[in-house]
């Protein structure tokens, strides 16, 4: 993937945006642990943890062999700890492969782990985006235990949560498994108040992506002509999802060049800038819609795991077609 390229085409498309991947570097990452931790109205992390914590035992499956534990997404690895000392308990040592789109955090985290673990974990690193991540898994033999834990997966299109579905079932054998977290919840408040809480805590996270083109590519948009707007838009149809629209609606009419992109973009007054690609982001699922998603991806539901206040279910992906 070519950033440059990938944020032109976002910028110059009707409606403009930016991928939501762009907002993740190191800055952004630790805006992202930091509204996991205070937003007290985003429910998912909080569900999330609670599944993994009780029944991270039943989660993993029982392999006769260490399985590589691929991390899609890492971030700073935190709900992954669960997955490291279960497996390590069981076997002894394991291979561990976090991706994360952000270099520099990937590097930093890595060590931390390295720390803590010693020689128990053999850590190899995967920084770039999901396809990257995938590509790696080509080839390699093993069972292959992959975790898509946070809000990584349903922040994709649907279209693109397919096509690595495809991918990656193609490099999982029978043995392997992916976990996936999917947020279920269907609370239109609920959901609107996670994704851009009224403490305004979640507001620096959306932003940096616009910062970020500020200070990577020289523009000069002042985010606080931008306000920001979260929309959930409810879909029962077992083939697509519902989902949440986030963008800053423009308070002025200014163009802006953007000098590192070689481009010049023109915002109305009322336009909305898109801090996602597709028609929405952090997709909401039921249980049917998470059934057709897989089969669609030519993957099998085995078993899920929910919270008692049923915003999350933790997934349990197979190839097996009569699991």
């Amino acid at each position: 993937m070519d950033t440059k390229d990938a944020l032109r085409a976002g910028l110059r498309s009707t409606p403009k945006y930016l991928p939501v991947w762009y907002r993740y570097d190191k800055a952004g990452s630790v805006y992202n642990d930091r509204c996991l931790m205070e937003n007290t109205f985003y429910y998912f992390y909080k569900s999330e943890i609670s599944i993994l914590a009780n029944n991270i035992k039943e989660i993993i499956p029982d392999l006769a062999e260490a399985p590589h534990l691929v991390d899609m997404g890492s971030g700073n690895s935190e709900k992954t700890r669960g997955f490291i000392d279960a497996l390590l308990q069981k076997h002894g040592h394991i291979q561990y492969l976090p991706v994360d789109i952000s270099e520099e955090f990937l590097s930093s985290v890595s060590d931390q782990i390295s720390e803590i673990y010693g020689s128990k974990l053999t850590i190899k690193s995967v920084p770039g985006d999901y396809d990257i991540g995938i590509e790696k898994l080509s080839g390699m033999p093993g069972i292959k235990l992959i975790t898509w834990l946070g809000g990584g997966f349903q922040n994709q299109s649907y279209e693109d949560q397919v096509r690595r579905l495809k991918l990656l079932s193609n490099v999982m054998t029978e043995e392997c498994r992916l976990i996936i977290s999917l947020d279920i919840t269907d609370d239109k408040e609920q959901i609107e108040n996670a994704y851009l809480d009224p403490t305004g805590i979640s507001a620096d996270l959306y932003r940096n992506a616009i910062n970020r083109l500020n200070r990577e590519y020289g523009s000069s948009i002042n985010t606080a002509t931008l306000v920001l707007e979260a929309e959930y838009i409810h879909n029962d149809r077992p083939e697509e999802t519902s989902y949440v629209t986030l963008c800053g609606v423009s308070q002025e009419k200014r163009t802006h060049d953007i000098p590192g992109l070689g481009i010049t973009i023109n915002l109305e007054k009322d336009e909305r800038f898109y801090l996602h690609e597709g028609k929405g982001l952090s997709c909401k699922y039921s249980i049917k819609q998470i059934q057709t998603l897989g089969l669609c991806g030519g993957l099998h539901l085995e078993h899920y795991w929910t919270d008692t206040s049923n915003h999350v279910a933790v997934c349990c992906f197979s190839t097996k077609k009569n699991s």
